[in-house]
């Protein structure tokens, strides 16, 4: 129990923030941006300004910001911008949202590093980061495609925007994800052997850390044995996997199913991506739930969370 009103203990804040209790000391000691309250035997108990200050930090780390420049703002100036500060609804920001994502696809096209993180800075600093992701990244990152394809975008462009974007979900799981002291369940994501596109992963595992799942991010091209060896050690209660191409997937179907029924009834595996479309039913048959594209990532993710998987018998 926390003690008395709007005072919190350290592993209550942690949970609520997903910032781990070691880095809620390290930002005390050396930023001063929170002011725990102490109990006779020294025990913090943050109060209700800390866990203010600590929900703007966050928004700020998911823009992209640092955490020294964050702290350089300091507390007040933190506090200040938590009662004044909402994200507008996309709807508001047609025309701002057409236009940095043209930017972004234009970063692309001429290489410029300096172009993609400005680009990324506006719609992550004024948007939530599901709605940045959703109407400036994603399109963005369509059209980039399709300019490649077309020859009017070389790999080098592709690939310096994909990374901008790679890091900018990294920071925002990192955010997100629970600390391992929150009782969180423990969920894997990660990319299919030889599926080297990471970003569907990445978002899925954010949006899983934003449904209280501790994520263990595995990355991109991660070998089927390496998988199953991990799920011994850490028994998570899902699995995400993604793939990006139909005949990716039709190769490693065989092992996959292989080793879903392998797994315990009571681990849910889930598996989307565009190359999810068409998949081979085997797999569903397996206890495979098919992340559709058709509706939102959340929607789609509490129905097959929502699942139960039947265990066959492995084969021989």
């Amino acid at each position: 129990n926390d003690s008395g009103p709007g005072l919190y203990k350290m592993n209550t804040v942690s949970e609520r923030t997903g910032f781990s209790p070691a880095l809620l000391r390290a930002w005390e000691r050396r930023h001063a941006l929170l002011v725990p309250e102490r109990t006779a035997g020294g025990h913090r108990l943050y109060t209700d300004d800390d866990l203010r200050v600590l929900t703007r930090v966050r928004d700020l780390l998911s823009s992209g910001r640092a955490i020294g420049e964050i702290a350089s703002m300091g507390r007040d100036s933190l506090l200040r911008e938590t009662t004044a500060r909402t994200h507008p609804e996309p709807s508001e920001l047609t025309s701002e949202l057409k236009g940095w994502s043209q930017a972004l696809v234009q970063a692309a096209v001429r290489v410029d590093q300096r172009g993609a993180s400005e680009a990324l800075d506006r719609a992550f600093g004024v948007l939530s980061p599901e709605a940045a992701l959703e109407h400036v990244v994603f399109p963005g990152l369509v059209t980039i495609g399709d300019l490649w394809a077309e020859g009017r975008c070389t790999v080098a462009g592709e690939h310096l925007v994909s990374s901008m974007v790679v890091g900018r979900l990294l920071g925002l799981l990192e955010t997100a994800n629970p600390s391992t002291a929150s009782g969180a369940k423990p969920a894997i994501c990660a990319c299919l052997p030889d599926e080297r596109h990471e970003i569907g992963s990445l978002v899925t595992a954010f949006t899983l850390a934003k449904h209280h799942y501790r994520i263990v991010y595995l990355g991109p091209a991660l070998p089927f044995e390496d998988l199953e060896r991990t799920c011994h050690i850490l028994a998570p209660e899902v699995i995400c996997l993604s793939v990006s191409r139909p005949s990716l997937l039709a190769t490693h179907t065989p092992r996959l199913t292989e080793l879903v029924r392998r797994l315990p009834p009571s681990t849910r595996v889930l598996l989307g991506g565009r190359g999810v479309k068409g998949c081979d039913r085997s797999l569903v048959a397996s206890g495979v739930s098919i992340l559709e594209d058709e509706v939102s990532l959340g929607e789609s993710l509490r129905a097959g969370l929502a699942r139960k998987r039947k265990k066959g018998k492995p084969k021989r």
